[in-house]
């Protein structure tokens, strides 16, 4: 059984919004629209018939198949921006996918939660299936927003920030061992709660696009800092502030000369990888500096630092086991390579037993001739 606790102070904070929030039916009426839109064209009968040129970016045309359209046209109704393509899945993989977006289509929506909150067989099984799909493991866009888009009245359009949103509404129930699916499925299901006391309390019915309109309006995200991973506290001393800048000048100096200081590696993903020098948007467990491959085709993690520390091996192990759940395949190998100028002696003991990440010292040289 699921069960929460409702944080009053934020709860109050959510309540008191309604009062600067602003909603119109022309709002709504124009959201409906586009969401009925990408209904009538990816009916049953077109996802029956689905190819990969009708599914994939890129295969024949960008404009005019699902993946852009999901990402794109219907970005108001759920932003999956960010991160590759590679969170549609392979195409090797593709008739499973058909397969899974079949079933998404057919389940009885109606019943898709037990009152407790555990899932319906139907979900059980698409997220299990999910789970058998590179790119849809640990991911919380695709799979989400097509259940959002075809039964928007269970299914908030809320996908990788429903943490950012229960943190604060949530006192006690927001901790989960679930991955994925499933956990899109719970916090989808948590966010409902909260939704059902702010009608009780306002007298009020809210629809689910309104209501996640107001979530982002009361709660808006804050901008990552410039190594995109965790955010600011107010307290930042100028020292980390400094080294945030210095690395972000290393990380585009890589980029820069990428191809001369690593010749045996290429960009996994150049398309999206080139314009932001080099990082890869994982979307899940954070942004990776640099994602490269091999020539024999395994993965490589580079993470750049101004001085590393043990922590680092946390934070990259973390990608390279991201990366091995859901971008290898065939026999794939995913290492990892720490890239700073300087490295503690607590790092120096940690590399000692993790064969698979090494480290290597940046070098930085500036002289100045007089004329």
């Amino acid at each position: 059984m699921i069960t929460i606790i409702i944080n009053e102070e934020e709860y109050e904070r959510l309540v008191s919004s309604l009062d600067t929030f602003v909603w119109t039916e022309k709002d709504f009426q124009d959201l409906v629209s586009l969401r009925q839109q990408f209904r009538d064209t990816y009916n049953k009968d077109r996802i029956d018939n689905l190819t990969k040129e009708d599914y994939f970016l890129g295969l024949g045309r960008k404009q005019g198949c699902m993946a852009y359209d999901l990402e794109w046209v219907t970005g108001r109704l759920g932003s999956i921006k960010g991160g590759t393509k590679y969170k549609y899945g392979y195409e090797s993989d593709f008739t499973k996918i058909k397969s899974l977006f079949q079933k998404i289509i057919s389940i009885d929506s109606k019943n898709a939660y037990q009152p407790d909150g555990t899932f319906s067989e139907e979900l059980i099984q698409i997220a299990k299936l999910s789970k058998n799909i590179n790119g849809f493991k640990t991911g919380r866009t695709v799979i989400p927003k097509l259940l959002s888009m075809y039964y928007p009245e269970i299914f908030l359009n809320i996908f990788n920030d429903q943490d950012h949103f229960l943190s604060k509404l949530l006192a006690s129930g927001f901790e989960t061992e679930n991955t994925g699916l499933d956990l899109y499925l719970e916090y989808n299901y948590k966010l409902l709660k909260v939704k059902e006391k702010l009608e009780e309390v306002t007298n009020k019915t809210f629809d689910n696009l309104e209501y996640g309109h107001l979530l982002y309006h009361t709660f808006p995200k804050e901008h990552p800092e410039t190594e995109g991973k965790q955010k600011a506290s107010t307290d930042t001393t100028e020292e980390q502030k400094f080294e945030a800048l210095e690395v972000q000048h290393y990380q585009s100096l890589l980029h820069r000369n990428f191809h001369r200081l690593f010749p045996k590696f290429k960009y996994f993903d150049e398309e999206e990888q080139i314009p932001k020098s080099g990082q890869y948007d994982t979307q899940t467990v954070g942004i990776i500096d640099i994602l490269a491959i091999d020539r024999k085709r395994n993965f490589v993690v580079i993470e750049i630092k101004r001085q590393a520390t043990d922590k680092t091996i946390g934070q990259i192990l973390r990608y390279m086991g991201w990366i091995q759940e859901e971008l290898c395949k065939d026999g794939q190998k995913v290492r990892g390579i720490i890239v700073a100028e300087r490295k503690d002696i607590q790092l120096e003991f940690a590399l000692k037993v993790i064969p698979n990440v090494t480290f290597m010292k940046l070098g930085l040289s500036i002289t100045l001739e007089e004329q």
